[in-house]
């Protein structure tokens, strides 16, 4: 007689099958996923910039207004300069996104429709280019009207059309986000749909086999005790053989039934748990989207804050082209690490005495911003309403009310501060009286290099018990032509440079030796290329601030 062999290889090949199919299915869900989300990190970029061209536009038409109505030379040039960098900022941003490029971090390619669009926008683009440019070749207003007015024409057509534009990126990226939808519920269905067809093909043929298997070991054991009865007669020793054969097929029979069910129970378990994980990663996916869209909103708003406080700081503070119209020529390069500053400037003037103050305060951002504040208006009260002239007093009258204000009996202790370098500029005998809490004065005279003048090893505000302020003057004449620099720390100490070092103070020096020779506006992005350069990718290390006048 021929008996069908056990079941179990095949049994577990067909359960080895099933789990494979159903993880193979969760594995192509979670790629998916991960796809869109990159994809959706690109796409948000593109909007991004997108959306700034509008902006870059509006602000092309309001800076040419104001070139068109420039009151001097030295203001048309100083919004000239302003204007290049607008220009170049929306040109390769225009021609960013018109050829997706990865310079910008922009890979991809336009759909048919996009790039139709950018196409019915070059006429706009090039007349607001050409018109710019023809600006950019004029040295005062007279004469640009006419460009001005070209920008304007086609200024409104440019920002409608890149409206439609932006909202097709976005209805580009949603109809790709639908899909992938579409795509997971498609796998879902096909997951579903796979477990009832395993269920039917694969794990009710298994049970039908254990059955049918069990019938024949059940025949098996009827066949054999058959056998042993039409012998018990003739021998006593073969009836305990064959009940001891009977015994042992019984036992196995058991053994069987309970491997079965055994098995029976470990796939009915794992179906569960693979159901269990398949709910759980959706979960997980969509709580994922959920935060990340609560993080965008958190952020925006804190963003949003911050701008409106650097809007409030800078309106304290005194205007740049207000200061520097007071001097031959000059430049204020001012770099804040983070949105809003911890250095400010300061500047006064009383009948023939020019104040000039450079002050880095503690710490970064908000914290230092509030500092930027209290330093101003407590100059202001100094020397306006006291009308202190002396600088010794004024950093004497500073540090003593900085410390009052910020260590009140009823507040903790606070040891912030500020380091600080003052001139006092007197042109009617042509002397400049410098003192320094922390900070130096570089002065550029002729074509000799330029001197360091030394300032106070004492900062402003913060006291220890065993210190005892000093700030002691410096005294110098001087003559039509030269320059002086006020800068706080943020340049010199930036990391960067092939070896991840510090810039310091000794390659600032050498660089404003090298540019000596430069116009100080051509001198000004000199300074900041070579300190954009030595940056590198690295982050910013601290505010950076570099005022410098030519008497």
């Amino acid at each position: 007689m021929n008996y069908q062999k056990s079941p179990k290889k095949r049994l577990t090949t067909s359960y080895v099958i099933a789990l494979s199919l159903i993880a193979l299915l969760s594995i192509a869900s979670q790629v998916v996923i991960r796809t869109v989300l990159a994809k959706q990190e690109k796409d948000a970029r593109v909007i991004n910039i997108s959306g700034r061209q509008r902006m870059l536009s509006q602000k092309i038409s309001k800076m040419a207004l104001q070139l068109e109505t420039a009151k001097s030379e030295s203001q048309f040039a100083e919004l000239k300069s302003e204007f290049i960098e607008v220009i170049e900022l929306w040109s390769s941003s225009h021609h960013g996104l018109k050829e997706r490029s990865e310079e910008m971090d922009l890979q991809g390619e336009n759909s048919e429709t996009v790039t139709k669009m950018f196409e019915g926008i070059a006429v706009n683009y090039e007349s607001i280019f050409d018109a710019s440019n023809k600006i950019l070749e004029f040295e005062s207003p007279d004469g640009i009207e006419e460009y001005v007015n070209i920008i304007l024409q086609n200024e409104a057509s440019f920002l409608r059309q890149m409206n439609v534009i932006t909202f097709q990126y976005d209805h580009e990226s949603t109809s790709r986000i639908k899909e992938v939808e579409n795509i997971e519920t498609i796998l879902l269905a096909i997951t579903l749909i796979s477990i009832l067809l395993e269920a039917f093909f694969i794990f009710r043929p298994a049970v039908a086999a254990i059955d049918k298997f069990l019938n024949e070991t059940m025949q098996r054991g009827l066949a054999l005790k058959e056998a042993h009865q039409s012998l018990l007669t003739s021998n006593l020793e073969k009836e305990t053989v064959e009940k001891e054969l009977f015994e042992q097929l019984q036992m196995n029979h058991n053994m069987q039934l309970s491997y079965n069910k055994d098995l029976e129970d470990k796939i009915e378990e794992r179906t569960r748990e693979i159901e269990d994980q398949k709910e759980e990663i959706l979960q997980q996916s969509n709580e994922l989207l959920e935060q990340n869209e609560v993080v965008s909103k958190v952020n925006k708003k804190l963003t949003d804050s911050i701008s409106y406080a650097k809007k409030l700081q800078q309106s304290i503070f005194s205007k740049r082209e207000d200061i520097l119209e007071q001097f031959v020529d000059g430049f204020i390069i001012d770099k804040p690490r983070d949105i809003i500053s911890g250095d400010f400037y300061w500047y006064y003037s009383k009948d023939d005495i020019r104040f000039i103050v450079v002050a880095d305060c503690t710490g970064h951002g908000v914290s230092a911003a509030f500092m930027t504040i209290i330093g101003n208006l407590l100059l202001n009260d100094i020397v306006v309403n006291q009308k202190v002239v002396s600088p010794k007093e004024i950093l004497n009258f500073l540090d003593m009310e900085l410390y009052a204000l910020m260590n009140l009996k009823n507040v903790e202790k606070i040891s912030d501060g500020m380091d600080i370098g003052l001139v006092t500029i007197n042109s009617e005998k042509r002397e400049i009286e410098f003192v320094g809490a922390k900070r130096p004065l570089y002065v550029a005279s002729g074509n000799e290099d330029v001197k360091k003048i030394e300032g106070s090893k004492s900062t402003i505000g913060y006291h220890t018990k065993d210190t005892k302020k000093e700030f002691e003057p410096t005294l110098l004449t001087y003559q039509k032509g030269d320059r002086l620099y006020l800068v706080t720390d943020g340049f010199q100490d930036q990391f960067g440079g092939n070896n991840e070092s510090k810039f310091l103070q000794k390659r600032f020096i050498d660089a404003l030796n090298r540019t000596n020779g430069f116009d100080m506006i051509k001198q000004k992005k000199v300074l900041e290329g070579v300190f954009d350069k030595w940056k590198g990718s690295n982050e910013q290390t601290d505010d950076v601030l570099v005022l410098g006048v030519e008497l």
